[in-house]
């Protein structure tokens, strides 16, 4: 092999380890960002439902409208009036950010 095939072979290896280099780079950056963007879910199970609100809205989430865990159809006025009995997503589950949660909730005179 001659000097200017050496030469040629190790400009393509350092150019294919930068461009390695970059890709991994902007990986690890995508990764860190999804985790960033990413809350757990507390429980709110056995809270009334205004505070499982406030606890949902300090981390960044949407609350959606409750279910009537009786399947009624009914819907809260007075949101501290009625308990979370169920939650979606699950406590502990990893959110994005601004997504939304649901709490399906009874009355406590149940």
């Amino acid at each position: 092999m001659g000097t200017l095939e050496r030469l040629l072979m190790k400009r393509k290896l350092i150019i294919a380890s930068a461009v390695l280099a970059l890709v991994g780079s902007s990986l690890a950056v995508n990764q860190s960002a999804q985790a960033a963007s990413c809350v757990k879910v507390k429980s709110v199970i056995g809270k009334n439902y205004q505070t499982a609100q406030d606890i949902w809205r300090a981390q960044g989430f949407a609350v959606l409208p409750a279910k009537d865990g009786k399947g009624w159809g009914r819907i809260a006025f007075i949101d501290s009036n009625w308990k979370v009995i169920n939650q979606s997503p699950k406590a502990g589950t990893c959110a994005k950010k601004y997504s939304g949660v649901r709490a399906t909730i009874i009355k406590y005179t149940d």
